[in-house]
């Protein structure tokens, strides 16, 4: 149990690798100078990869210890980074961390850029590092993968065999172009193509490389306007429902109000079992149970046999609902349209109370008396 104490304080928060460099800062968690920086040199942030505080500078040591007992006045620093050294041997450590050598060439002198590596590396040893790795990858180019062009191909279209966490990056078929992951793809989706996003906020992900795909997606799913000017126009002349459809044409493609009481009809289809049918199927129901009450109630049923037929003159069930709908939808639309009427006519008058603030600053502006020289 000591050793496993032991060990575990002797481990990277982060990375979990062997602590043998601390780098401290302000907020005194220790990580490892790899960690450290790779947070300041590759990604460019200052930050603590634990507690978030910000960190203007960090010392990397041999030995943990609180920040503010550190001789700072001391050490010896890096200015571009803001990282401090106990000794020239740490120096040498974290130069050796951002080189970039051949693995295949030990005698040969680290490159100056990682650029000059490719080049050799392409040239003398035909290996290939994914572009989109290193270029999304913050990674030391020690810890860089080298490809064979075939294994370069399998590790982009399927992934790695020896990691199961990476199954290739992911193919564009509008673009024909690779992403590094399911995320970039997205945003490269949503960016640089077109969806639909009625669809979309039901969870729906389909996508169209062009808008003229996306329009007849909008006529054939949804309801398409295709009068004057948005015939031309993208997105915006598209409706999720008809009552939305109708409203768009009663508000900006009504000529008149004839047309505009026309383009508010939505037919409305009601679906019911009627009464008669109801009454024929417990009749029947009634008539195959064998019950000797019935007997007893004989003479009544044939009083109510006997008794005069019903108005003839009074309405079938099916047309008195269907007048209770086509009266339901008109009140409807009788109110949509004096809405829209009151909302142009406050949009009337904010033009005119415009209008008029606009020639009285124009009447006091002209009435000002010009300044003495």
């Amino acid at each position: 149990m000591a050793s496993k104490a032991v060990d575990s304080e002797r481990s990277c928060v982060l990375c979990c690798q062997y602590l043998d460099i601390y780098a401290v800062g302000k907020c005194d968690h220790p990580v490892c100078y790899r960690c450290s920086t790779k947070m300041r040199v590759l990604c460019e942030q200052k930050y603590c990869a634990v507690c978030r505080e910000e960190l203007d500078k960090v010392v990397f040591v041999n030995k943990p210890a609180p920040f503010t007992s550190l001789p700072l006045q001391q050490m010896q620093y890096e200015k571009k980074h803001d990282i401090y050294f106990e000794d020239g041997k740490l120096i040498a450590q974290f130069r050796k961390l951002l080189q970039h050598e051949c693995t295949l060439c030990p005698s040969m002198r680290p490159f100056h850029a990682f650029a000059e590596l490719e080049q050799h590396m392409r040239k003398h040893h035909e290996l290939f590092c994914c572009k989109l790795c290193v270029r999304h990858l913050k990674n030391f180019t020690y810890e860089r993968t080298w490809y064979a062009r075939r294994d370069l191909a399998r590790h982009r279209i399927r992934g790695d065999p020896e990691d199961t966490s990476h199954r290739g990056h992911p193919l564009c078929k509008f673009c024909d172009e690779r992403y590094l992951d399911n995320d970039e793809l997205l945003k490269h989706l949503r960016r640089d193509h077109y969806f639909c996003h009625f669809c979309d906020s039901e969870g729906a992900q389909e996508y169209y490389s062009e808008y003229s795909f996306l329009r007849e997606h909008f006529r054939q799913s949804h309801f398409l306007c295709e009068e004057g000017q948005c015939n031309t126009e993208q997105f915006t002349h598209a409706f999720p429902s008809e009552i939305d459809y109708k409203a768009h044409k009663t508000a900006c493609h009504s000529k008149n109000r004839a047309e505009a009481r026309q383009n508010r009809q939505i037919d409305i289809q009601f679906s019911y079992a009627p009464r008669h049918n109801r009454r024929a199927e417990g009749t029947s129901a009634e008539c195959i149970q064998d019950n000797p009450a019935d007997d007893a109630a004989a003479p009544d049923q044939a009083a109510t046999a006997a008794a005069p037929p019903p108005d003839q003159t009074a309405p079938p069930p099916d047309q008195a609902l269907s007048d209770v709908g086509t009266q339901t939808a008109n009140a409807f639309y009788d109110h949509t349209e004096l809405l829209i009427t009151l909302v142009h006519q406050v949009n009337a008058m904010r033009q005119e109370l415009q209008e008029v603030r606009d020639l009285v600053h124009s009447l006091q502006r002209d009435s000002t008396p010009p300044r003495p020289l």
